[in-house]
């Protein structure tokens, strides 16, 4: 029976900009939690933390190679070569800079990937580019080297201005150029026209990010691992590990777990929330963990069932608990 449990959750923690009237959730179990737990620092971006819990290896210079290992958990083998994450995007101008939509929000049929990385391909060629469509909000480029880039994450960009975000280093201006190419082939193309007779809105777009070849090695951090999100499934294709889809709750969990000494379970149920500015959906998702994670785990903690919880919360930190955590009354309360 599992007794170590390692919970991942993007966007439970953190701080609110100032502009936000942000709810307190009735959330009396995470602060028991928080309260008792040892406090570690770890890595503060959680791509990057998925790199280092798997003994990946993160680049200093460089982008961590996310279109790579994603590629895995959408059923392709990314060989040898240099990949460059290009997701579909719908840019919009206005007089405060352009700001960007993701994927989430366009609601993208299949023959529109598909039509229109033809398109691409068709045109860019001679440029050695390919533009792969496993799925239709995860597009990849193939390149014939290193791009000579930085990007940052799509996740950074989404309702922003992404002016200040664009790819920098040696080769920006290229990409800055190729990216108003893409821009201009994809506005005047029929997928795009149609979408606009139907009220949608346009695939006017793609967003670099996440480039490099395919790291040389990972090992799983724990026996048990459970995700949806494309980066970890990768990670564990990558380490030769099983992955199961996300138990409904943290009973079901510890059923399922009967033969793993240790569990890692990512939830991302509030990943976007921050990111989307949605404090009422934040507050909402905060309650929904409270019950299905947080309630049961304090139990199994003052059980002795669990020996061992684990949280990052995606704000720089991991907090650690074991079963003597329910003697630690005397501590400052940490709230939400």
């Amino acid at each position: 029976m599992a007794t170590t449990l390692s919970l991942l959750i993007p966007g439970l923690l953190g701080t609110w900009p100032d502009e936000f009237a942000v709810p307190r959730p009735t959330a009396p179990a995470l602060e028991w939690l928080l309260t008792r737990a040892d406090r570690h620092k770890t890595q503060s971006v959680m791509d990057a933390l998925l790199f280092e819990l798997f003994g990946a290896p993160i680049p200093a210079e460089a982008d961590l190679p996310i279109a790579a290992v994603t590629q895995l958990a959408d059923g392709y083998n990314p060989g040898n070569d240099w990949w460059l994450r290009a997701d579909p995007v719908h840019l919009r101008p206005d007089l405060r800079g352009v700001f960007l939509a993701d994927a989430r929000t366009l609601a993208i049929e299949p023959v529109e990937a598909a039509a229109l990385a033809a398109a691409f391909d068709q045109t860019f060629a001679s440029d050695g580019l390919q533009l792969r469509v496993p799925c239709p909000e995860r597009w990849y480029l193939r390149l014939p080297a290193d791009p000579g880039i930085r990007t940052y994450a799509l996740s950074s960009a989404i309702g922003r201005d992404i002016n200040p975000l664009l790819p920098h280093g040696p080769n920006a201006r290229r990409w800055h150029a190729l990216l108003t190419e893409v821009q201009m082939l994809f506005h005047n193309h029929p997928v795009n026209q149609a979408r606009e007779q139907r009220n949608q809105p346009m695939i006017n777009s793609v967003w670099f990010w996440g480039s490099g070849p395919l790291p040389s090695g990972a090992r799983s951090p724990t026996i048990g691992l459970y995700a949806h999100d494309p980066l970890l499934r990768g990670l564990a294709w990558l380490a030769e590990a099983a992955i199961s889809p996300v138990p409904q709750n943290a009973y079901d969990w510890r059923e399922g777990a009967a033969d793993e000494a240790d569990s890692l379970v990512k939830l991302d149920l509030a990943r976007y929330d921050r990111t989307d500015g949605d404090p009422l959906a934040w507050a909402d998702h905060v309650a929904m963990l409270e019950r299905n994670w947080f309630e049961p785990c304090q139990r199994l903690l003052q059980t002795g069932q669990l020996k061992t919880l684990y949280l990052y919360g995606d704000d720089g930190y991991c907090y650690s608990l074991t079963g003597a955590a329910r003697w630690r009354f005397w501590r400052h309360r940490r709230t939400l």
